[in-house]
């Protein structure tokens, strides 16, 4: 857990405030080895109730019983070897079939290019205070009668 934690305080794009206690409730946390280190990892969080009832309220999107998608890093030198997209894809696997969905800021395009090679579609956009910008809202395949 340390090293993941770690991990994503370095390489993510995320406020790091609440990255161990979010991770302890996840639903899945997948991370890659070499070399003896974490060099990747993706999370299917629980999302807190009062975070999907904000993004619900800004998008008028249904998240209901959705897993979020979170906490996607690879370390720059793994970058383009498709690290993510395995991690992502097994997680997916190992979710039986709930619904996912993922919150990208509108800059970041490598995190939106996982989106789409996941089968994920931009369903709705936001402005993120916390993040000070455009967020989108990206929502998986098979996922996509759950929401509006």
């Amino acid at each position: 857990m340390d090293e993941v934690c770690a991990l994503i305080r370095e390489v993510g794009s995320m406020r790091p405030e609440r990255v161990r206690e979010n991770l302890e409730r996840a639903f899945l946390i997948g991370y890659a080895h070499s070399g003896g280190r974490v060099v990747g990892t993706v999370t299917l969080k629980r999302p807190r109730a009062e975070y999907v009832r904000a993004v619900e309220d800004k998008t008028g999107l249904d998240l209901t019983g959705y897993l979020e998608r979170g906490y996607t890093s690879v370390r720059p030198a793994y970058r383009g070897l498709a690290v993510g997209a395995t991690l992502i894809r097994e997680l997916t696997t190992r979710a039986a079939g709930r619904p996912i969905y993922v919150v990208i800021a509108s800059d970041n395009a490598a995190a939106q290019a996982l989106a789409r090679g996941a089968d994920t579609h931009l369903r709705a956009t936001f402005f993120s205070q916390a993040l000070g910008q455009e967020v989108g809202v990206w929502v998986q395949s098979n996922s996509d009668h759950h929401g509006q």
